[in-house]
């Protein structure tokens, strides 16, 4: 019986240790030109960026792709699209997706410091991309115009796209700090 279990173990530990040595370290897989922030729901193409190529869009083991922030009012639904590795696919389907969530509101920094009205809901999450919605992300001015605060993300994040009423498009590459915000008015 001991035995079984050993085989058992060493077996557990074998596959998970197959994709990195299939390719001697950990892969990153580009988006290719042209496609969309949201996997298929956008127009709005992805940038490759050396950022990706250095690993400063990671925030542990989420590789971070994009991030597609849609305001509307005072709040917010964000669009995130990452890769995992393989193996870690595997443990998410085993073990639930708590600590992915965590890390996606991790690259987010969502909840923002001090401010304790703001509600964060899940709307899906999978391996590959995560939706929310943000209640209170920007802050009424009370003159029919919003401001989205200044903001420091967990990582890198290679392709940031602000989405205004779905009109104005703002994007931005490379960014780890918005240090001063984005104003934009009451539809």
């Amino acid at each position: 019986m001991k035995g079984k279990v050993v085989i058992c173990i060493l077996l557990v530990l074998a596959l998970f240790s197959i994709p990195a040595a299939a390719d001697a370290g950990s892969s990153l897989s580009f988006p290719e030109e042209g496609s969309a922030a949201d996997d298929g729901n956008s127009d709005i193409p992805l940038i490759e960026s050396p950022v990706m190529l250095n690993g400063e869009n990671n925030y542990g083991y989420l590789h971070v792709n994009s991030v597609q922030i849609n305001l509307k009012n005072t709040d917010a639904d964000i669009i995130v699209s990452y890769d995992i590795d393989q193996w870690m696919a595997f443990l998410v389907s085993i073990f639930g997706t708590e600590d992915l969530k965590k890390r996606v509101l991790g690259v987010l920094q969502y909840p923002d410091v001090g401010y304790t009205n703001q509600v964060i809901t899940f709307q899906y999450l999978d391996v590959k991309r995560a939706v929310l919605h943000i209640t209170n992300a920007a802050l009424d001015n009370q003159d029919n115009s919003y401001w989205y605060r200044a903001h420091t993300f967990g990582c890198t994040i290679p392709n940031l796209y602000f989405l205004i009423y779905d009109s104005d498009v703002r994007s931005f590459t490379n960014v780890k700090e918005m240090s001063r915000g984005i104003e934009y008015f009451k539809s």
